[in-house]
């Protein structure tokens, strides 16, 4: 009878931590959920510094922790492969930057910041964009991010 009741105990407070954790969860708003059943995209990187291009190296985001913004090689592709719920936050440019613990804004990327000796543009399929590591990528972008 004493197992049951510890049993019986132990379940209920799991079952009432799961569910305190769900309802104190913070909420995303409607219009920033991208998919609520996952999404398997791919993108393009390119970086070029002073006109030489920049390795991207393969596994980023691979490892102890499957992060679902990652690189499978070295080709520049980003693969985001997210289970579920998808906001407009997990596919931001930035966020594969901070998978990668790498700088990336308007001003930097890498060690290399705006000044005299070059600045930080970034392209996306052709067409000048300013919206750097706040860019919400999507499935077939090619993506150009240069210092000169």
């Amino acid at each position: 009878m004493k197992r049951y009741l510890i049993y019986g105990l132990a379940g209920f407070l799991v079952v009432g931590g799961f569910g305190w954790l769900l309802a104190t969860a913070p909420s995303i708003p409607e219009e920033e959920i991208i998919s609520k059943n996952g999404l398997h995209w791919h993108a393009s990187l390119v970086i070029r510094i002073e006109g030489e291009s920049q390795d991207i190296p393969a596994n980023i985001g691979l490892g102890v922790v499957h992060n679902p913004i990652h690189t499978h090689d070295s080709s520049g592709v980003i693969h985001m492969e997210f289970e579920g719920l998808v906001a407009e936050d997990n596919l931001k440019l930035g966020q594969f930057f901070n998978v990668w613990n790498k700088q990336f804004n308007a001003n930097c990327v890498f060690e290399f910041c705006n000044g005299s000796e070059g600045s930080v543009t970034m392209s996306v399929n052709g067409e000048s964009n300013t919206e750097f590591e706040n860019y919400l990528m999507k499935d077939g972008d090619k993506i150009e991010i240069r210092y000169e």
